[in-house]
Formats: structure tokens, sequence, C-alpha cells
């Protein structure tokens, strides 16, 4: 009897691992081949990855479920693979899907590429041209992500872990784009844009992305002890002793008018007295921040600059420089000592780096903006900076919920309706589906927690009041928001 009970064990264990790597990168070339396979390719807003990351993982079978990222760390670019466990559109259940997310160049991309469809694809570049540079899911592109020759991480159950790691790109045109905030926004100058008309394409929000104020573990630890809040000396992790920045002081540093200076002392020691660090009067200001085009940035340009709300577009500094001293690196620039330092990365990673690498490696005090999804001790790890309370308030979807924490805007997903650039019917359909209920609480309840933390459904999501609603709908849903497609209205609450 125990015999025959090990052998059905066995079959079963060897019909578990003959499906579940239904998708690995030479099945895909195979799937690709004979012209089964549905690619869909979308760029823009890094903030969002994660949420379609796992949108993708509520369509797939969970047996074939994949993650791919560019590099290492997936900065640039992330990819999903998998088998519908549902039908989407035309395509019936048990179809392969390869979801390619290309995050570098932020929202921007996610936008002006859909504008300019008739623009020529130029190998290599990845500018505002249509052609970008995606990654290349293939056999010849990517490798099993792997511990002592062991594939690791496949089929994958969380979207922050590859089971393949890609170095190759191919260049294409996406068939959609995301955005932190509204499309017309992107193109104003101020966030890198040059005015295109944005009528041609099919926009709609589909999500409030909630944005938080970063700061690396150093300063962290001197809010903290300044505010009477640390552990005896050392970090203390829980909610209830999570320092705060005024939004004033936040608004100076990333708009040039505070800065580290033994005369003037207008920095780092209006919120930090001598008795915490000594040196605090000679501390640098420094900002790390994204690179105009992120949607990120945007947001924050809107939020702490009402800009291009109230225009001024020299109200924010520019990024890579040192007050007094000269542009550079992220080395260069972020410093212990002097002044004001900002630092643009073109990805959340590289300002999550700034803050809790770069930073923290030289003994710096350094703030960023990063959306709120993203979890600086995700997988066990410690990537060295940790979000802060604005004005009292804790960055958290239930303050967003009740209106006590107003940074969160409305998040978009569009797509061309130009000829030249239009995605087919098929892709439409499941565009369509992705933007009807990537951002519903249904979705963001099954969702990892460090996604729940950064997105709050839409009032529009659902019908009636607020007050009416299921408690999983009350948990993850606004009854307040801005105008729709307007980020620069106030939050107000009207459900």
């Amino acid at each position: 009897m125990n015999i025959i009970r090990s052998s059905a064990i066995a079959l079963a264990c060897m019909a578990a691992i003959g499906s579940a790597h239904a998708l690995t990168p030479a099945e895909i070339d195979t799937a690709r081949g004979n012209g089964s396979l549905k690619e869909v390719y979308v760029s823009g807003a890094s903030a969002l990855r994660l949420a379609l990351g796992g949108y993708m993982q509520e369509l797939a079978d969970p047996a074939t479920f994949d993650v791919f990222y560019f590099g290492s760390t997936g900065a640039d670019h992330r990819a999903y693979s998998f088998k519908l466990n549902k039908a989407v559109g035309s395509w019936p259940v048990g179809t392969s899907v390869l979801v390619v997310k290309k995050d570098k160049g932020g929202s921007a991309q996610g936008v002006t590429p859909l504008v300019k469809a008739n623009d020529a694809v130029v190998a290599g570049v990845d500018g505002n041209g249509a052609g970008q540079v995606h990654m290349l899911v293939s056999g010849t592109s990517c490798v099993a992500n792997t511990s002592n020759g062991v594939p690791i991480n496949s089929p994958s159950t969380d979207v922050q872990k590859p089971g393949f790691i890609c170095s190759g790109t191919q260049q294409r045109f996406a068939h959609a784009g995301l955005s932190d905030v509204e499309p017309k926004l992107l193109q104003d100058p101020v966030n890198g844009g040059t005015n295109l008309n944005v009528g041609s394409l099919n926009a709609a929000g589909f999500v409030q992305n909630v944005f938080g104020v970063a700061v690396n573990k150093s300063l962290y630890l001197a809010l903290q002890k300044a505010q009477g809040l640390d552990n005896a000396g050392a970090i203390d992790e829980s909610a209830a002793k999570q320092p705060s920045i005024p939004a004033g002081f936040v608004r100076g540093a990333l708009t040039g008018q505070i800065s580290g200076n033994l005369s003037t002392k207008k920095g780092w020691n209006l919120l930090i007295p001598s008795t915490v660090d000594a040196a605090v009067d000679t501390k640098q200001v420094n900002v790390c921040r994204r690179t105009n085009g992120s949607g990120t940035q945007a947001a924050s340009n809107v939020y702490f600059a009402a800009n291009p709300c109230a225009g001024g577009g020299a109200y924010i500094p520019s990024a890579n420089t040192q007050v007094g001293g000269v542009n550079g690196t992220v080395a260069q620039v972020i410093l212990a000592t002097g002044r004001t330092g900002y630092f643009e990365g073109s990805s959340t990673q590289l300002v999550e780096s700034c803050l809790g690498t770069t930073a923290e490696g030289v003994g710096a005090y350094a703030l960023g903006i990063v959306g709120r999804e993203n979890n600086p001790l995700a997988n066990g790890g410690d990537k060295g900076y940790r979000f802060v309370k604005l004005g009292g308030v804790a960055p958290e979807r239930a303050n967003v919920i009740d209106t006590s924490y107003d940074f969160a805007f409305e998040s978009s997903m569009q797509w061309s309706t130009l000829a030249a650039n239009a995605p087919a019917a098929d892709v439409a359909a499941f565009l369509t589906d992705m933007r009807n209920n990537m951002g519903k609480a249904s979705v963001l309840a099954k969702l990892d927690p460090d996604l729940q933390a950064g997105l709050v459904a839409l009032p529009g999501t659902y019908s009636g009041a607020w007050a009416l609603q299921t408690p999983e709908v009350k948990a993850f849903s606004a009854h307040a928001a801005r105008a729709s497609g307007n980020s620069c209205t106030p939050v107000r609450m009207f459900k």
C-alpha cells in the first residue's frame, strides 16, 4: 500500500514538474515561432510596475507564471509569461501570453512615443520616437536565475523574485503606456515634454498611486532621536515610532530653498539639533530624485511646487548638480558636507540606491520621493532607506482613504488611436481588461502587501456611496480624489 502511495506521489510530482515551467524562454521561442504566443508591450511609470505584475499574476495559471528581469535588479525592464486562467477578450483559457514592461525613462515613455507613432524606428535609440528599446525575452537572451545550478523562483509566487535574468534588447513599438499622472501633464516642459497633442490617445485613469517621502537610515535615526522616537540610540522600526518631516521643509529642499551652511543655518539643523548631530550645520542637503519625464517626478513637481499648475519652470532645480560644486556622477553630487546636491535617476531603483547606498555610504543625509508600493525591507533585505511621515501623517493607504494624507495621484493607462500605432483588436481587448480591472478593490485585496500599500481604488470603480460598501471595498477604495485627468485640482471627498 505504501509503495502504491509513494508511486502516486512520485507521479504527481513528475506531473507538477512537467507543467511547472510551461513558459520558459525556450518554450516562449517555440510559441512565438508557431504563432500561438500573444505578446503585449507596455512602457512607462516604474511606480506601477508591481501593480501590473500583480494583475498578470491574477490572470495566470499559477503553475505557468514566470518573472523575467533585465539584469539582476530589473531596474529598467521586467516581463511576465503565463497561460491564461480565464478568457480575456478573444483569447481563451490556456492562451500563452508574454507581457513585457519597460520602466526606463518613466511615465514619459508611456506617453510621448504613443503620440509620435509616425516616427521611424532608429536602432539602439531610446528617445521620444515610437521605436523604443524593450527587453528581449528569448532562449538566447535569458538564463535561469539559479542557485547551485537549480532554477529558483520558477514558477514564481512573488512578482519581485525573478525566475530568469535577461540581457538582450530589441527595438519595437509599445502597445500601451502607463503614467503616474495624466498624459497632458507629461507633455509640459517642466516634466521634459514638448507640448505634444495627446488627443490621439485612448487614455483613462484606473487607480490612485500613493507616494511617500523617503530618507536614508542615518537621517531616519537622527530624526527619531530628535523627536524622542529612537530605541536606546538605535532605529525603532515600529509604525508608532515613524518620524515626521514638515511638508514645508521637503518643499524647500526640493525647490532649492534649503541648504546646508554653517553661516546661514537653514539646512538639516532646522529638524535636528546639534545635541543629536554635532556636525548638523555643515551637513549637505541631498535630494535623490527621478529624471524629468518620470511620473513620480511630475507628481512631486505638482504637489510640492504647484508646477506646472502655477507656472515657473525654473522653480525646480537642475539635477546631477552640487551647489558650489560641479556637475557629475552621484558619487560627486551626494556628499556629507556641503550645501545642496541633486541626483536624478532614470528608475526607482536608482533613487533607492542613491538614498540607501550612496548617501548612507558616505555618511550623508538625503531624502527623495518614492512610490509607496516599494518596500525597503522587501524579501528579507534592507535597501538602506525608510519612509517618513509627511507633516505628521504616515504615507499609508488608510490615510489616503480618509484624506488625511493626500500625496496621491490618479494613474493613467493609454494607447494610440492612430492607425500607424493602434494595437490590434485582440491586444486592445486585453489592454481594456487590464485598465478596467487592475485597480479594483477586489484585485488589490489579493495583491502582495507591498503593492497594497501604494495603491488605492478610484471612487469610480464601485457604485453607490462609500459608506454602504463592503468592508473589502472600504479598505481598498477611496471616496475622495482629484478631478479625473487633472492633477492640478485638490483632493475632495465626494462619495
